[in-house]
C-alpha cells in the first residue's frame, strides 16, 4: 500500500472513532494502536491479493470461444 493510502485509511478510521482522547477512545470500537492498524491494514492487503488471484484463476479457467 502507498502512504497516501495508510495515511487515507487512518483518517478514516480516525473520523469514525470520533475524539481520540485516550477516556473517549476506550468506547470505540476500533483499536488505534499502530500494531492493530497495521494488522487490520496487512490482512485487508492480503484479502485483496487472495480476490485478485481468485478472480484471475476464474478469467483463465473460463471456456474460450471460437472465434471466426
Amino acid at each position: 500500500m502507498s502512504g497516501a493510502a495508510v495515511e487515507a485509511r487512518l483518517r478514516e478510521a480516525s473520523r469514525l472513532a470520533g475524539s481520540l482522547r485516550p477516556a473517549d477512545r476506550l468506547e470505540t470500537k476500533i483499536d488505534l494502536r499502530g500494531p492493530a492498524v497495521y494488522a487490520r491494514l496487512k490482512e485487508a492487503s492480503d484479502l485483496l491479493e487472495l480476490c485478485q488471484a481468485l478472480a484471475e484463476a476464474g478469467r483463465s479457467k473460463r471456456p474460450q470461444s471460437p472465434r471466426h
